[in-house]
């Protein structure tokens, strides 16, 4: 697969930073190329004040979503959690693409630049294993076709890994 064009990432990027800035809420679904952005909103504030789940920022890649992003249903702007997923797109040994693995860099770059997680939190080929992994250093988890599915807790200094049932409760926009 070629190389991603990084406008694209951009733009996840500046959609993320608009909903850690001005709310989740001013964020309107689109697309760019081959990369997509939608929300669902279901805090107190809008139709569902019955629901128990956090709003939700969603990025697809090809229509298959590679993040979902859980926003704090006490402060709009406040992410909470995030879910990475490869999106099903693998090469040769089964490591995530390349363009997946830049789209999940700028995101994780955002997230760690604005104190969301520890800055450094990268997916990145392991020099020793070869193996795709997530996390900063030592720090880190297997991330690929067999583990195609990381949460990460919301904390600015430590990386807290998530492999319990909340990977699952949320798994439609």
């Amino acid at each position: 697969m070629s190389r991603s064009n990084r406008t694209l990432t951009q733009f996840v990027v500046n959609k993320l930073r608009q909903a850690m800035v001005y709310g989740l809420e001013t964020v309107v679904s689109e697309r760019a190329g081959n990369t997509q952005v939608e929300t669902d909103l279901t805090t107190h504030y809008t139709s569902c004040p019955s629901c128990d789940r956090p709003s939700l920022l969603v990025v697809r890649l090809f229509d298959k979503e590679i993040v979902r992003l859980f926003f704090s249903p006490i402060n709009s702007r406040s992410v909470c959690g995030v879910r990475i997923s490869t999106g099903d797109f693998y090469d040769s040994k089964g490591r995530p693409s390349r363009t997946t693995r830049e789209r999940l860099n700028g995101i994780l770059d955002a997230l760690g630049a604005a104190k969301f997680l520890p800055e450094g939190v990268r997916v990145f080929i392991h020099p020793e294993t070869e193996q795709c992994c997530i996390g900063r250093g030592t720090s880190c988890k297997t991330f690929d076709s067999g583990s195609p599915k990381v949460l990460l807790l919301s904390h600015p200094k430590d990386l807290v890994f998530s492999w319990g049932m909340i990977a699952e409760w949320y798994t439609e926009v």
